[in-house]
């Protein structure tokens, strides 16, 4: 009835488009990978998705969950730390190094 604006038609949704709307799990599915180096093959930096292969997506995997492995055990060791000065007495605008140590020296 009204075009409110729009002169076009509507296009139609690509493979990629209609694969994110049909799945809610895929909507955060990124347009392209990094596919880190393996024997014989140089790392790609910006693989478009729907060029991927699965190997690609296996090889990615492995590259983000060594990324996230490193983030989990940086969020590991700041609980700790922060942990240890706070049981050592530390408040909030005190150096948590500083603290953890002492407590550390102290036992």
């Amino acid at each position: 009835m009204f075009s409110f604006g729009k002169t076009k038609p509507e296009e139609s949704l690509s493979a990629l488009e209609t694969l994110r709307d049909a799945h809610c799990g895929l909507a955060t599915l990124p347009d392209a990978i990094r596919v880190p180096a393996v024997p014989g093959q140089d790392a790609i930096d910006a693989k478009p998705i729907t060029e991927v292969t699965l190997d690609d997506i296996a090889f990615a995997l492995r590259g983000l969950e060594a990324a996230s492995n490193a983030l989990i055990d940086q969020m590991y060791a700041l609980r700790k730390l922060s942990q240890i000065a706070r049981d050592a007495g530390g408040l909030g605008a005190d150096r948590a190094v500083d603290v953890a140590t002492r407590a550390t020296k102290e036992r």
